[in-house]
């Protein structure tokens, strides 16, 4: 069966807010089996939007719509659809009254542009938002059916997985599973991955394998499918065993994990604690350590050192380091990690510094060079990197390679 996605929204074709709906509704949809035709984004417009209904119900089963049902003049979508249909919208007394008691709860007037939320086509099914206003539905146009849910992603998961999915699998009475997984990757490019597990990459093979770049991380994405759960996740099983054994340890994680996910496990694992000291990346290597649950148990401190002065003040960083080798060196990434760790009591530490830019470069030490430090008991290694892109680019990749370098040192090693 053939699908479509289609989000409703001005602000989306502003470049100022992510379609997050899209990617996890795509994600799901392929999950139950439909072919994903295509992802379109238009604005509050009737006419845009009778357009985008018109070219995505003369070629797809299914059309998954997202945004536009707020109670505001812009909200267009439950008025444009009804319209489309050919049917009047109704007052549906449960959802009015849904509305009515999430207003009374939080002890506000409810206004009175928030009734046309409550307001369903004739002959369609509501669909209950158990955590928001706007009731979604669920109507036929045709052979066509339209599945219509707000925009704030929190409602619209909770209302796709609590009554569209089993919908769904109700209405195709589709047999069979598939596993989806993904194992993430630091410190290799997408061409050279490409190059090492192409033979896996085959459009017709089960569990078929794919790659993804975001942020850059490396994600290998394999689906499999099989009668049951058990013959996916065995086909699924296999295929990630022979990856894992060809990409080695540049592989960090599955699915949701970031590298500071699989540092903070290394940490519990072998019992260590860890410090880090920070210039260029202003804190940002412990903010994302810090995103990890109970990290308390593990992360001692963090210290931002932006001035030289600094450096020698807090970490014991040598003054005549600065007029030898320069800040941003292998000698004062090391200096910082051995400082932070024995001032701490750590563990392990990092230490990072840098020229994020746009200023401050010179031919010699260039905007994204970066120098990162991993001090333990029996050694420190420095190592010299050189990124690219805008300020907030050379801060997030120096920040992920710094635990990168952490995660490595931790899992080839006992007690530091």
């Amino acid at each position: 069966m053939k699908a479509e996605i289609l989000s409703i929204g001005t602000e989306l074709l502003h470049g100022k807010i992510v379609d997050t709906n899209a990617a996890y509704l795509a994600e799901k949809l392929n999950e139950c089996g439909f072919d994903l035709q295509s992802h379109l984004a238009v604005g509050d417009s009737r006419d845009l939007l009778v357009w985008a209904l018109k070219v995505a119900a003369e070629r797809s089963d299914l059309i998954v719509i997202t945004g536009g049902l707020g109670p505001t003049r812009d909200d267009i979508t439950r008025q444009t659809l009804a319209e489309f249909c050919g049917v009047p919208l109704e007052l549906h007394e449960p959802s009015l009254a849904h509305i009515r008691e999430l207003f009374a709860r939080r002890r506000i007037h409810m206004p009175e542009n928030n009734k046309i939320q409550a307001m369903i086509p004739r002959g369609a099914t509501v669909i209950p938002n158990p955590n928001g206003t706007a009731a979604g539905f669920a109507l036929m146009n045709g052979k066509t059916e339209m599945i219509s849910m707000p925009g704030v992603p929190s409602e619209m998961k909770a209302m796709f997985e609590g009554w569209v999915l089993p919908h769904l699998a109700e209405r195709t009475g589709r047999k069979g599973v598939k596993i989806t997984r993904l194992l993430n990757a630091y410190g290799i490019s997408e061409s050279l991955v490409d190059e090492k597990i192409h033979h896996l990459m085959a459009p017709d093979r089960n569990p078929n394998v794919g790659t993804m770049v975001h942020d850059g991380i490396i994600s290998v994405r394999i689906n499999a499918a099989g009668d049951t759960s058990a013959e996916a996740s065995k086909r699924l099983d296999a295929t990630e065993a022979e990856i894992r054994d060809i990409l080695g340890d540049v592989i960090f994680g599955t699915d949701s994990e970031d590298v500071e996910h699989a540092v903070a496990r290394l940490l519990k694992e072998r019992g260590l604690t860890v410090a880090v000291a920070e210039s260029c990346t202003g804190g940002l290597v412990a903010h994302k350590l810090t995103n990890v649950p109970r990290i308390s148990e593990f992360f001692l401190e963090g210290v931002v050192a932006y001035s030289n002065a600094a450096k020698t003040r807090l970490l014991g960083v040598p003054e005549a380091l600065f007029s030898t080798v320069g800040a941003v060196s292998a000698e004062a990434a090391s200096a910082m990690a051995d400082g932070v760790r024995q001032r701490s009591g750590s563990d392990v530490a990092v230490g990072v510094t840098g020229i994020a830019g746009p200023t401050g470069g010179t031919p010699q030490k260039p905007v994204g060079l970066v120098f990162i430090a991993v001090s333990t008991r029996r050694a420190t290694e420095a190592k010299e990197f050189r990124f690219a892109g805008p300020r907030t680019m050379i801060k997030d990749r120096s920040a992920k390679a710094a635990l990168n370098m952490l995660r490595l040192a931790l899992a080839g090693c006992g007690a530091p």
